[in-house]
């Protein structure tokens, strides 16, 4: 009798440790639901660190849990999985070392080029046991070693902030139900009679989470959309190119880095290349380049009137004017990083109405707080000249020339030439004289002076020497009924 109650109790006890089973669903089994999605085609997401709300774990649990997560999530190939913030210290360092100049050119790893996540991961242990022993009749020790663990975890869209979805997951585990001695990669925190149990539950844990994860992948409406590339504009797509005349645009930015006045202007060099790229005719910031300095042009980025003033001594159809800003934000390891504002408005000038109007931010890093200034500058820069484009393109604007040739009155420009002798004057009034009258011509110190009637402006005039005496002549200043060239 004795020998049956005891086989009684041992096949209790095997019966009881065959009913402890692996989880019903595996990393492989998620894996073929999944598919080969393609990268780009994958959901962006990453996992935080998981905060602990128990006593019981420590903080290196919930740094491990998040770790295996990442991984198990990665293998199962249904997203395109970035490292959490606090990982991307060696992408960073090598950044600066690339920027540093240890690296050939364009050859190492550059700002602003990671990918940013469409959903983060968010998980927070609620329940931690790494185990005890269970005893049973006659002192027999029934199922080994036990663990549970409890965690939450959220998906939270990273652009909103909103939760999307969140789920409790609860699992208990013994050490016969792991084998292994790591999991997903990782060693078990705990005392070493109790890792395979703990093993056991994190392994349940983690693959119930990725399941759970994995089944609202279609669900969270991030459509590949979200990653094409930015919509270029030309002659095909732009109503306003198609025209038979292309107005030109003229653009008034000055730019800050806070007290510090920014000498080549990044932003304003960002509009004009995407406006030029697209098929517009674009002011030479060459061309008023000494108003730059002076009042004139800092009224006119904040003062329509002075704008379209402006614009008009230059021929301008449309004037875009504003301020664009920078302004340290803190270090990054070794990189400076600095974030970037540009306010604009674009206005026409033969009715003064506002054709757009925004400001948009953009931030950098680098190596130094100047070159990082102005990255930023340029970045944001880039978003408003999309975003005018836009708005020239998609509107159906119609622009007709107004300095026709009839209506055009004349104007007397007087003309200087620095740096001249009698040939170098020679050759300027040669070159205008079949365009207007010359008079009051004279050179004295190396100074060259005359006086043009012209039908146009001094910017027509300044046109004409630039593309066709360009490189012998540089122009110096240039105003409404004045200009200064430098001979070469």
């Amino acid at each position: 009798m004795k020998k049956l109650f005891l086989l009684l109790i041992f096949t209790s006890i095997f019966l009881i440790l065959s009913a402890q089973k692996k989880p019903k669903v595996t990393i492989e089994q998620i894996k073929e639901q999944c598919g080969d999605i393609p990268y780009n085609k994958r959901l962006r997401l990453s996992v935080s660190n998981f905060d602990v709300a128990t006593p019981n774990a420590s903080g290196k649990f919930g740094d491990e849990l998040s770790q295996m997560l990442t991984n198990a999530l990665q293998n199962v190939n249904c997203f395109n999985v970035l490292l959490s913030i606090k990982d991307t210290k060696a992408i960073s360092d090598e950044i600066s070392f690339s920027q540093a100049g240890n690296t050939a050119l364009k050859s190492g790893p550059q700002t602003g080029k990671m990918k940013g996540p469409q959903v983060v991961v968010l998980g927070k242990i609620t329940e931690f046991g790494e185990g005890s022993n269970s005893v049973g009749a006659f002192g027999l020790k029934i199922g080994g070693n036990k663990a549970k663990i409890g965690f939450i975890i959220q998906l939270v869209n990273a652009q909103t902030r909103e939760v999307m979805e969140s789920k409790s997951i609860n699992v208990e585990g013994n050490a016969n139900g792991f084998n292994g001695a790591k999991l997903f990669g990782l060693e078990m925190v705990g005392n070493t009679n109790n890792n395979k149990a703990l093993a056991d539950a994190c392994e349940k844990g983690i693959i119930q989470a990725v399941e759970f994860i994995a089944s609202r992948k279609d669900k969270m409406n991030f459509s590949p959309e979200e990653e094409a590339e930015t919509k270029k504009y030309t002659v095909e797509n732009c109503s306003i190119l198609k025209s038979s005349y292309i107005p030109k645009v003229m653009v008034i930015l000055p730019e800050f880095h806070i007290t510090e006045r920014i000498p080549d202007p990044a932003a304003e060099t960002e509009i004009n290349r995407k406006l030029i790229e697209s098929g517009f005719k674009v002011v030479d910031a060459a061309m008023f380049a000494t108003i730059k300095n002076g009042t004139r042009f800092i009224d006119a980025s904040h003062n329509p009137k002075a704008a379209i003033s402006l614009g008009k001594e230059f021929g301008a159809d449309i004037v875009i004017y504003g301020e664009a800003f920078s302004q340290r934000t803190g270090m990054q390891g070794n990189q400076v990083s600095c974030r970037a504002r540009v306010e604009i408005k674009a206005v026409r000038t033969d009715d003064a109405s506002i054709i757009a109007a925004n400001g948009l931010e953009a931030g950098a890093l680098d190596n130094a707080e100047f070159v990082s200034a102005k990255s930023a500058l340029r970045n944001a820069g880039t978003l408003v000249a999309e975003y005018l484009l836009d708005q020239f393109c998609s509107k159906n604007l119609v622009f007709t020339k107004i300095n026709q040739t009839q209506n055009i009155q004349k104007i007397l420009t007087s003309v200087t030439i620095e740096n001249a002798d009698y040939s170098k004057l020679k050759v300027v009034t040669d070159l205008l004289n079949s365009k207007g009258k010359i008079s009051d011509k004279s050179l004295t110190n190396n100074i060259g002076q005359f006086k043009i009637d012209f039908k146009g402006s001094s910017e027509n005039i300044a046109e004409i020497i630039s593309k066709t005496l360009g490189s012998r002549y540089t122009i110096k200043e240039l105003s409404e009924n004045m200009l200064v060239l430098i001979a070469k």
